[in-house]
């Protein structure tokens, strides 16, 4: 996978390869996904996390009655995931010899910037998911994008969040933001491609899937399933 973004900590600890800094993923609150994607999915069914990071989600669905295979190209990262089968892998090149009630591609990973990586990520979801399954992924909204703006702070637990850098600029989204615990700091800056309702029923379709429907009013969740 190819670097898609830039980060640094104040405290001089490991950044992933698209530029996640590690100390704060790791330490980051969960908020509502790991809920929204155990009510979308089977009780206590088996799910295929992609990009994982350092389990933020991931331990959330396990402590949920889910057993969860993380997968993540960084050994930084996957270090800090508990509970879970860990996969260290590119999330393109995976194939696992089984199939999944429950595939999710989280962290916007949808909107890389990377030629075909989008494609092939999908194709990651739709090879992974079994015939009957869901695929879960999220997405930068545009309506999101489209609002934010440098200088908009909020708290996340004991985070502060701001947003340093917002430019929508021919469809895509240049940002970055600053996220301050105590007295470490770490920044995040990033490129997205913001994708339409339309271009994620087009993506979806490429690799085999369906948008079935949006989880939130955010519409930033997609539930996708195997096409026939």
């Amino acid at each position: 996978m190819s670097p898609l973004g830039t980060g640094t900590s104040s405290d001089g600890g490991p950044v992933a390869p698209d530029g996640s800094p590690v100390g704060l993923y790791r330490s980051f609150p969960p908020g509502g996904e790991p809920a929204l994607i155990h009510e979308a999915v089977p009780p206590g069914c088996a799910v295929l996390e992609l990009g994982c990071g350092a389990g933020r989600i991931t331990h959330a669905l396990v402590d949920l009655g889910h057993p969860v295979v993380a997968v993540d190209q960084s050994a930084d990262m996957l270090a800090c995931v508990r509970g879970a089968t860990r996969v260290h892998a590119d999330i393109e090149e995976l194939d696992l010899p089984r199939e999944f009630p429950a595939v999710v591609l989280a962290s916007f990973l949808v909107n890389t910037v990377v030629p075909g990586q989008r494609e092939a990520f999908l194709a990651t979801c739709r090879r992974h998911v079994a015939d009957d399954g869901v695929v879960l992924v999220q997405r930068t909204s545009p309506h999101w994008a489209a609002s934010l703006r440098p200088g908009r702070e909020h708290r996340s637990g004991e985070f502060l969040i701001t947003v340093t850098e917002a430019r929508l600029e021919g469809g895509f989204l240049h940002a970055a933001q600053e996220c301050r615990r105590g007295e470490t700091t770490w920044t995040h800056a990033w490129t997205d491609v913001v994708h339409s309702d339309e271009d994620m029923e087009k993506l979806a379709a490429s690799a085999g899937l369906l948008l079935h429907r949006w989880l939130d009013e955010e519409r930033e969740w997609a539930l996708l399933r195997p096409a026939g």
